[in-house]
């Protein structure tokens, strides 16, 4: 399939669009779902994990990430398959949201100030379910992917393996999520490039 290239001229239009399919794909597919969502629950190594509602901040900058990406790397074609691995990464986990829905207990959070005000904004308007795969992970996979191939290799190892982390300090994820994330996004880098065609 022939897809539009993401030139830096298309860069801020498709960002838009992109964030809606994701908004429309990830809250429909848990409006939809297709039966009760299975409650998961957290093995010993989750629970081995503390919960540090401060990394709440690291969780966030996973929409720091995501444009910040696009912005760094050089050339029109591995931009284009960072933007479209992203999507397909996407709509695969919305069909799995839609079909195997899974959610988790959110924990009581004891936390004033700004870091409070992150925990009450992110809990109305997220949701509790779309569990696995982590799309937190697979979308942070993908950035960093991109970005170790454009020489970024720092910061490719180190920002998505912090929200990776920060997906369980959270207790926003378990482990298995975590896992199915990162193969999402390995499937999705994979899968971009052998789907898609970009003009």
């Amino acid at each position: 399939m022939r897809v539009p290239a993401l030139t830096r001229a298309r860069l801020l239009p498709a960002m838009a669009l992109g964030y809606a399919a994701f908004c429309l794909l990830y809250l429909g597919s848990h409006a939809l779902r297709l039966g009760a969502p299975l409650e998961l629950q957290r093995s010993g190594l989750d629970a081995a994990l503390p919960l540090l509602p401060a990394t709440i901040w690291i969780y966030l900058s996973q929409f720091v990430l995501l444009p910040l990406s696009l912005c760094l790397v050089r050339d029109t074609a591995t931009r284009s398959r960072l933007f479209y691995a992203c999507l397909l990464a996407t709509l695969a986990a919305a069909a799995v949201f839609l079909c195997w829905p899974t959610r988790l207990l959110r924990p009581e959070i004891a936390a004033d100030g700004l870091t409070g005000l992150a925990w009450r904004l992110l809990f109305a308007s997220d949701v509790d379910g779309n569990c696995f795969p982590s799309l937190h992970v697979a979308l942070a996979g993908l950035c960093g992917i991109a970005l170790w191939r454009h020489g970024w290799r720092t910061l490719a190892l180190l920002w998505p393996a912090a929200i990776a982390l920060a997906t369980l300090t959270t207790w926003q994820h378990v482990g298995a999520d975590v896992i199915g994330g990162a193969l999402l996004a390995v499937l999705a880098w994979w899968a971009e490039s052998r789907l898609l065609r970009h003009d």
